[in-house]
């Protein structure tokens, strides 16, 4: 009796240590199974993200997958997941940019030997490295790796890290070779096509159309996605147009409009029949296909870009300034998301800038009018009606892209406003305008006028710089930049000639040599009496210029400098007094550290000051 009753209990207990057992294999499986399944959900997330910043959303399953490995990791160290959790981890800190606890954790899966993870381990902490700054060394571990490993998968990966690396650093060829690589070497389907599709795009933004054509038909060859083959044959079409291939671009989409399975991307395809016919000088159908497609297809992204693409029409082609402001104003109702609001806001903001330049210059035009009819004087706001007529003439010429129309404007300038403060810069854009329609003549003549009435401009000696067929004579920054070259070899020379450019003109060039030998005699030579009268030049003969505001600030502090210290010199604008400091060739003697490293650091600053070149209008 006894027996059997030792017998039932020895069985109840072996049941219960069998039962503990089995829920706390089944509790870390679980841990783990959820660990696996929140990282898939992350990356199929991570995958779909147009740009590499995560949203909390995605990090923070990251998040959850590091915390369920970490109950695996510490309280389950002798389980079968204990490696899978650790690489698990890893990536998770990893697609979180926490490379150190990524790092961290591979180092720790590494020293666990695992044949299938030593490899995978050492290719992680490369990318580690990578995103860490150091990009050349992980290159050199990743070609370490190629070197152990005939696996097609990870050599694979490997190829594409390192394109993605070369890419960072602008070894765009290098890239390339790398993803083709990569392509060669992957045996899903869907991986491959997406390899393509990336060389497709690198070699649409290098310009190198047929490689993005054939790229995109291996996309087309290996993808599972009709969604993908869909958009890829409409680029297809893009790239024949970018090639000026019209006509197989015109077939493509005919075809494509011909076959049922396209009709989800039928508004593309029309969107794309309509640029053909733009690039065919074919207007009006261009333009009866875009108002089809705005009736057909609307609060698209198609339609928003319809509307623009007329917009554009009715603007630069067919001037109904009216319409166009209609058309752009229903960008943003059709699409809040078109990549064209921006453009589409630009340009109605050009076309108000336009309209009120327009009724400005049309009210003074009858006012004067009527002032001659009635023989009596109206005074007219010279600068405003000026900046009003250069304002039309810049949208015209640089906007709506109407040369002809522009130059009536500035020429009006010219002659009606012979000595208002835009007329040098009427002269240098009609000089330019005329350059653009090739009037050489014309050109010419502009060139002189500016040069030869407005010597001192910063546009004269942007035509000195610039145009090396004829001789305007030798540019005063030129001669600036020959002195600088050659100061560091000759101060008191160079300093004689600063002054030479100096005592030129009032130039752009002499607003320079100004500072630069106020700067001289403040910082290096130590003469107050001369630096103040470099400084006050400055400021009596440009006092709107940037030097006269540095002059002005320095003149302050030497003022105020007298007051309190009888004239002794400070180095800044803080008062950093430099005692009994003897600067003579860059050196500073002196026996305060303190004050001789700022010293050096403010000589250095000044020398190097005047660097920059001259600014010049931009078109």
């Amino acid at each position: 009796m006894i027996s059997i009753f030792k017998k039932q209990t020895f069985i109840r207990l072996s049941i219960v240590v069998i039962a503990l057992l089995m829920f706390s294999s089944c509790v870390y499986f679980n841990t783990f199974y959820n660990a696996k399944l929140f990282f898939s959900e992350a990356q199929k997330l991570r995958v779909k993200q147009e740009n590499e910043f995560l949203g909390n959303n995605i990090t923070d399953k990251y998040k959850k997958v590091i915390e369920k490995s970490d109950i695996v990791i510490n309280n389950h160290p002798d389980s079968k997941y204990l490696i899978d959790a650790l690489f698990l981890k890893g990536r998770s800190h990893y697609y979180r940019r926490e490379y150190d606890l990524s790092e961290s954790t591979f180092k720790t899966l590494l020293l666990k030997d695992d044949d299938d993870y030593n490899l995978l381990s050492e290719y992680w902490l490369a990318l580690n490295k990578w995103k860490s700054g150091k990009p050349q060394p992980a290159l050199e571990d990743l070609n370490q790796i190629i070197s152990k490993t005939d696996n097609r998968g990870l050599l694979a990966q490997i190829y594409q890290s390192q394109a993605e690396i070369y890419l960072e650093q602008k070894q765009d060829s290098v890239a390339v070779s790398a993803l083709e690589k990569a392509a060669k070497l992957t045996k899903n389907r869907n991986d491959k096509a997406n390899i393509y599709y990336r060389l497709a795009e690198l070699a649409y933004e290098i310009q190198n159309y047929e490689s993005a054509i054939d790229y995109y038909k291996s996309v087309i060859k290996y993808s599972f996605s009709n969604e993908q083959v869909m958009e890829v044959n409409l680029k297809i079409v893009q790239r024949y147009r970018d090639l000026n291939d019209l006509k197989k671009a015109s077939k493509e989409i005919q075809s494509m409009l011909n076959d049922p399975e396209y009709s989800t991307i039928h508004g593309e395809l029309e969107l794309e029949l309509a640029k053909l016919k733009l690039d065919q000088k074919n207007i009006k159908a261009s333009i009866l296909i875009l108002e089809d497609i705005v009736v057909k297809y609307p609060k698209t992204d198609t339609s928003a870009e319809a509307f623009y693409l007329l917009g554009e029409q009715s603007l630069l082609n067919r001037r109904d300034f009216e319409k166009a402001d209609f058309y752009y104003k229903q960008i943003q109702r059709e699409s809040s998301k078109s990549i064209f609001n921006e453009q589409g806001r630009l340009r109605i903001r050009e076309l108000d800038k336009y309209n009120s330049a327009k009724e400005f210059i049309k009210d003074i035009d009858n006012k004067e009018n009527t002032v001659d009819s009635l023989a009596t004087e109206y005074v007219v706001d010279t600068s405003k009606v000026v900046g009003e007529l250069y304002h039309l003439g810049e949208l015209e010429a640089f906007h709506f892209n109407q040369i002809d129309s522009s130059i009536i404007y500035f020429d009006r300038i010219i002659n009606d406003f012979p000595n208002s403060d835009l007329n040098s810069k009427s002269m240098y854009t009609l000089s330019h305008l005329y350059e653009q329609i090739e009037d050489t003549s014309k050109s010419l003549f502009y060139k002189e006028q500016v040069v030869n009435n407005y010597s001192d401009s910063e546009y004269a000696e942007n035509i000195r710089l610039n145009d090396k067929n004829m001789d305007y004579g030798t540019s005063s920054i030129e001669m600036l930049s020959n002195i600088e070259y050659l100061y560091p070899a000759n101060s008191d020379s160079a300093l004689s000639d600063y002054k030479i450019i100096a005592n030129l003109s009032n130039s752009e060039a002499s607003k320079r040599a100004l500072l630069f030998i106020a700067n001289e005699y403040d910082y290096k030579l130590f003469n107050p009496d001369s630096a103040q009268k470099y400084y006050n030049q400055i400021v009596d003969r440009f006092p709107k210029s940037d030097q006269a505001e540095i002059a002005n600030s320095r003149l302050r502090q030497f003022s105020k400098n007298d007051s309190k210290n009888n004239g002794e010199s400070i180095v800044n604008n803080e008062q950093t007094e430099i005692p009994d400091a003897v600067i003579k060739d860059n050196s500073v003697k002196t026996d305060d550290p303190i004050v001789k490293e700022k010293a050096i650091e403010i000589i250095k600053s000044l020398e190097n000051e005047l660097s920059d070149s001259t600014s010049v209008i931009e078109f």
